[in-house]
């Protein structure tokens, strides 16, 4: 099997928050700490709803000819899978949340993975976007916030940079995208990230005073 392949599968985006929220929870001492009791859970309900079910949905797809394959080379068959998917994760995502209420930026990593999703299916409905692109951008912006808020995981930032370079060349190298559909999918996903991470907490205050102000005009 080529290598570029194998770069494909192991950094696949389905993966990418559960690789997050390992770093999170095992390299930041805050997160050490304050989850020490709930890493189990926190592991199988993220892996429920951004790994099993999605590849359940997918699978499904692919055996009922919605798809042609897993990979979903084809632009237009992308659609569905993806909009299953950003129903399955905003399903879960008041279970999730239960379990990592002690801190937001978990909450913020999961729902940033969602707005990434509904970015990716508005694209998709005119142009190929790389999803793989925008999962590893996405994890690298989470990094990137993680260092900014927390410091000591500049590595962690370096590492993944280094990974997303060899994952397009491998997008490259086997004809699935062209270069502005690589390179927008990592920019995008590490910009959206990043920001609504390390800007959480206000844009949920200013949506709830928003909405108190609605409430008082009714």
């Amino acid at each position: 099997m080529k290598l570029s392949k194998i770069l494909s599968y192991i950094l696949h985006p389905i993966f990418m928050p559960i690789i997050v929220m390992y770093v999170a929870l095992n390299y930041v001492e805050y997160y050490m700490i304050i989850f020490e009791n709930y890493q189990v859970p926190l592991y199988i309900s993220l892996s429920i709803f951004t790994i099993i079910f999605p590849l359940i949905a997918s699978i499904i797809f692919v055996k009922t000819n919605k798809v042609e394959s897993l990979k979903m080379n084809i632009r237009e068959e992308r659609e569905g899978p993806i909009l299953a998917f950003i129903f399955i994760m905003i399903i879960g995502l008041p279970i999730f949340n239960r379990i990592a209420q002690l801190s937001s930026f978990l909450t913020a990593m999961y729902v940033s993975t969602i707005v990434i999703l509904v970015f990716a299916y508005f694209i998709s409905k005119k142009w190929k976007i790389s999803l793989h692109m925008m999962g590893i951008g996405g994890a690298t912006g989470s990094f990137i916030a993680l260092n900014y808020m927390f410091g000591g995981l500049y590595y962690w930032v370096i590492c993944f940079i280094v990974l997303s370079g060899l994952l397009s060349f491998s997008r490259l190298d086997l004809k699935a995208h062209n270069r502005p559909q690589v390179y927008t999918g990592f920019v995008l996903g590490s910009l959206l990230q990043s920001i609504i991470i390390i800007n959480y907490n206000s844009i949920i205050s200013t949506i709830s005073i928003f909405r108190s102000s609605i409430a008082s005009l009714l």
